[in-house]
């Protein structure tokens, strides 16, 4: 029920395939943070004139609920999932789906027998420019792709540094885990699964973080083409270099402000709140229409196997074979 939440209601709240009826919270900490979860989720659910329930298992159990949006810190997915779909629920769950590969092999051998579905967040791919740019490379538009960069600089609220995700054990890994997920997934949609790959991490602005608040990743495709992945919360001033830029023997794309095709605007659809309104209508087709994610559980298993293989080719200072 943190800040996400917002993002999902109002872009739910644009689809007239669906509608949202209540919210829970999960409640832990000492008596007064848990005393002011609950009176704000009281006061958030009655101006949305929403239900507020008591905790997860009673909203899940609520057969007037047809699809779960799951958007609770990490270590909980797993066991909210597994409740959601023993209640026969579809689900939503905020990226990551789980931290722990072991974990999503379970989730997906619980979804290949289930009749419920379930959407990663992976809401940077649902954006116009993200969709467009993946047509022009499938085109053979930029020709054969030589070099691909993805970077996100920006630092995060006090809050969220030193709160949960600044703990190893409730967010398994630092920003590349946390915003740089939304970087992997987006590089494995546009340039697809590298063979190999080379990282380093840093700690140098958050150090009272468990994980690294910088991490790059170089990357080496089947083709020999290359990218690199750049997730930083150290500093602001990255505006200049933020953004995806590909290019290819025949032309080159970047997404910044918009999408360019070789220095023409071709898409101004770039907008990470816009981003949560094309989800949503994704996520009721996908219920009532049967059109798939365009990021799915494969996407998320192999977002977490780049994201481990960073980390270790980090720590042991090697080149990691990755797929």
């Amino acid at each position: 029920m943190g800040f996400i939440a917002d993002f999902h209601f109002k872009g739910f709240n644009q689809n007239p395939d669906a509608e949202i009826t209540g919210m829970s919270q999960d409640f832990y900490g000492d008596k007064n943070k848990i005393d002011q979860m609950k009176k704000e989720l009281n006061r958030k659910c009655s101006e949305w004139n929403i239900k507020a329930y008591n905790n997860f298992d009673e909203m899940a159990e609520d057969p007037e609920i047809d699809a779960i949006i799951i958007g609770s810190i990490n270590p909980y997915h797993f066991e909210q999932i597994k409740k959601g779909f023993a209640s026969g629920k579809h689900l939503l769950v905020e990226k990551p789906v789980v931290t722990d590969l072991n974990h999503l092999k379970i989730i997906k051998e619980i979804y290949s027998g289930s009749k419920m579905k379930i959407f990663p967040g992976h809401n940077f791919v649902y954006r116009n420019s993200v969709i467009k740019a993946k047509d022009l490379i499938e085109k053979g538009e930029l020709g054969q792709i030589i070099q691909g960069s993805i970077t996100a600089a920006h630092t995060i609220s006090e809050a969220h540094s030193k709160g949960w995700r600044a703990k190893k054990e409730l967010s398994s890994g630092g920003a590349l885990m946390d915003s740089g997920h939304h970087v992997v997934y987006q590089s494995l949609f546009l340039l697809g699964k590298p063979v190999k790959l080379q990282a380093f991490k840093s700690k140098m602005i958050l150090k009272n973080m468990d994980g690294e608040d910088t991490a790059q990743i170089n990357l080496l495709y089947p083709d020999s083409s290359m990218g690199v992945i750049l997730q930083s919360w150290g500093s602001n001033f990255g505006s200049t270099i933020n953004g995806i830029r590909i290019f290819g023997s025949k032309g080159e794309i970047s997404i910044t402000d918009a999408l360019y095709f070789n220095g023409k605007k071709v898409d101004a659809d770039v907008d990470f709140a816009n981003s949560f309104v094309n989800q949503a209508k994704a996520f009721s087709d996908y219920i009532l229409y049967d059109k798939e994610p365009l990021s799915d559980l494969n996407d998320a298993e192999n977002t977490l196997k780049i994201i481990y293989g960073a980390y270790e080719s980090a720590e042991k200072d090697i080149v990691v074979n990755i797929f």
